[in-house]
C-alpha cells in the first residue's frame, strides 16, 4: 500500500514587509466532502458535490468508491447552471456521483484516512463478495474495533484476525440486517458516524447507543446529524444540550442532492427520509 512519509524539507513561509490586501478562496471541508460522497453513493439518482476539497483523504475516498463500482466524474462548471444537464448553479470544480450497488471482489486503499477506513466498511457490507481494506503502515495502528464489532452484531462477516484494525476483509452479502447495537466510541466519534451514514440501506436501519466515556469530536457527530437533517432526516436533539448517546436511522433509499463543501453548511437540493433520534442517557 502507499506510504507518504513526511520529508525533512519544509515549505518556507513568506514574510510580509507591510500590510497585505487580497481576496482568497477558502478551501472546502474534508469532513463534509467525504460524508457527502458516502451519501451520494447511496442515492437513487446521480448527485453533485460542489467545490469539494481536493486532498489526499478525499481523493482516497473517491478512488475507493470507484473501486466499488461507484461512478465519479470530475468537472469544472461555469457560474450558470444548465437545466438540461443538471449542472449545479455554482462555478468551480464539481464532482458528479453516479450511485451503484457496491461491487465485489474489490480492494480499497485507505491510505491513513480515518474517514475512509471507518466509513466504507459499513457500505461494503452491501456488496456481494469480499472487499479487502488496507493502507499505510500507520493505518494498522488506528483502532477500528468499534466499527468491526458493531457490524458483526448487525449481521456482517468481517475477517481481521482479531486485531480490531487493518488489514481486514468485509465479506458482503448484498445486504445487512441492521438493528440495535451498542458501541464504545470513546476512541473515535467516527464509529458512530460510520454506522449512521450507511444505515438507511440496512434492512432494519440501525439504532446506536454509545456506552463508553465522553464522546470525542462531538462536533463531527453533529456534522453527520446536520447532513442527515439537511438531507431530510428527522433528528431529535438531546435535552439540555447533553451529548447524543442513542440514535437510529430507518431504512430508506436516498434521493439525489447537490452538496456544497464550502465553509457554509452543505445544502442538498432534495431530501430523503431516514431518521436519527439522538437522546440523552
Amino acid at each position: 500500500m502507499t506510504d507518504h512519509s513526511l520529508t525533512a524539507d519544509h515549505w518556507p513561509a513568506p514574510l510580509a514587509s507591510g500590510a497585505v490586501e487580497a481576496t482568497v478562496t477558502v478551501p472546502g471541508s474534508k469532513s463534509v466532502t467525504n460524508r457527502a460522497l458516502i451519501l451520494a453513493s447511496l442515492a437513487a439518482d446521480p448527485s453533485w458535490v460542489r467545490r469539494p476539497l481536493r486532498s489526499r483523504d478525499t481523493l482516497l475516498m473517491a478512488e475507493a468508491l470507484r473501486s466499488l463500482g461507484i461512478g465519479i466524474e470530475e468537472t469544472i462548471t461555469s457560474s450558470s447552471s444548465s437545466a438540461v444537464t443538471g449542472t449545479p448553479a455554482a462555478g468551480g470544480e464539481s464532482w458528479r456521483i453516479i450511485p451503484a450497488t457496491p461491487q465485489a471482489p474489490a480492494t480499497v486503499d485507505v491510505g491513513n484516512a480515518g474517514t475512509v477506513m471507518r466509513f466504507l466498511p459499513p457500505l461494503a457490507t452491501l456488496a456481494e463478495g469480499p472487499v479487502r481494506f488496507d493502507g499505510d503502515p500507520r493505518s494498522h495502528e488506528r483502532p477500528l474495533h468499534g466499527v468491526i464489532d458493531a457490524l458483526r452484531v448487525l449481521g456482517a462477516r468481517i475477517d481481521d484476525d482479531g486485531r480490531g484494525a487493518l488489514p481486514l476483509t468485509v465479506h458482503g452479502a448484498g445486504s445487512l440486517d441492521g438493528g440495535r447495537v451498542e458501541v464504545d466510541a470513546s476512541s473515535s466519534s467516527q464509529f458512530i458516524s460510520a454506522l449512521l451514514l450507511s444505515a438507511p440501506r440496512f434492512n432494519q436501519g440501525v439504532e446506536v447507543r454509545h456506552t463508553g466515556a465522553v464522546l470525542p469530536s462531538l462536533p463531527h457527530i453533529r456534522m453527520t446529524v446536520d447532513m442527515l437533517r439537511r438531507a431530510g432526516a428527522q433528528v431529535d436533539s438531546p435535552e439540555s444540550g447533553a451529548s447524543p448517546t442513542c440514535g437510529g436511522s430507518h431504512p430508506a433509499r436516498c434521493s439525489a442532492a447537490t452538496w456544497s463543501s464550502s465553509p457554509t453548511c452543505p445544502t442538498p437540493s432534495r431530501s430523503w427520509p431516514p431518521r436519527w433520534s439522538p437522546a440523552a442517557a
